[in-house]
């Protein structure tokens, strides 16, 4: 799978990586330019080699410690916690990389409904993780994409989850969803939901996949398919089911309004 485009530019160097060079400008103008003896300039050159030296294992802690705290507060329903919660996650945003901070970040950011923080933060994580993004961070960068509207980036990305996982929680709806809603590809998202009502023969048939399918056939022109499957369903419930019939009759509306 290909990581979504970004632009292109020279990598910042991590915090650690910055140390060494800082520390030897540090002691360079404390010694010659200050003239402080050397005693002096070890006190301040030391702890900075210690940090040096013990940041990779401050990082991971950190880590460890902020995911543990992720999945308890995410469990208990403390969502508001989180940005907090990464603000004190020092050694993980100071010293891990970029990509693993990113990702944090974008967690935090979508399960607090900021989904544009979330986009541009899953975006970093991508072009850090290069050719070979986690699953998980595609998965979050498409859900980021399809919460804003992006539906086109969105379809991109999700039809590659679903060539490489199609099992992945949403993939499958949302794709088809994003599909609709943006008139693109209307006769794949039909032929998606024809697979999946195969696949799910014997089960109820969720009242938003019908709505879908009257959405699709309207923006194609085919009315008559339309309103047959929106009768069927003369009440709508839920926020996803009514966003489907408003959408729905905004498309008969308009086919139908005089010329």
């Amino acid at each position: 799978m290909q990581a979504a485009p970004t632009q292109s530019g020279l990598r910042v160097a991590s915090a650690r990586e910055l140390l060494l060079p800082i520390t030897v400008l540090i002691c360079f103008g404390l010694y010659y330019g200050a003239e402080l003896p050397l005693w002096a300039v070890a006190v301040v050159a030391v702890p900075m080699l210690v940090l040096y030296a013990l940041a990779p294992r401050w990082a991971a802690r950190s880590v460890v410690s902020f995911d543990r705290d992720l999945v308890h507060l995410l469990s208990t329903g403390r969502r508001q916690a989180l940005p907090g919660r990464y603000a004190r996650a020092l050694g993980m945003r100071i010293f891990s990389t970029a990509g693993v901070s990113a990702e944090r970040r974008a967690v935090v950011a979508a399960e607090n409904a900021d989904a544009r923080e979330a986009q541009a933060s899953y975006r970093v994580a991508l072009r850090e993780y290069d050719a070979q993004p986690p699953l998980r961070v595609l998965l979050g960068y498409a859900n980021a994409c399809y919460a804003l509207g992006d539906d086109i980036e969105a379809i991109r990305v999700y039809r590659e989850l679903q060539a490489g996982a199609a099992a992945l929680p949403g993939v499958r709806r949302n794709l088809v969803h994003a599909m609709v809603r943006s008139g693109e590809s209307l006769r794949e998202a039909l032929a998606l939901l024809d697979d999946a009502a195969r696949n799910d023969v014997g089960r109820a048939r969720p009242v938003d996949t019908d709505l879908m399918r009257a959405v699709a056939h309207a923006k194609l022109g085919e009315f008559d398919r339309a309103r047959m499957l929106a009768d069927a369903y003369p009440v709508a419930d839920g926020e996803f089911a009514m966003s489907l019939r408003t959408e729905l009759e905004r498309v008969l509306d308009g086919a139908t309004a005089p010329i």
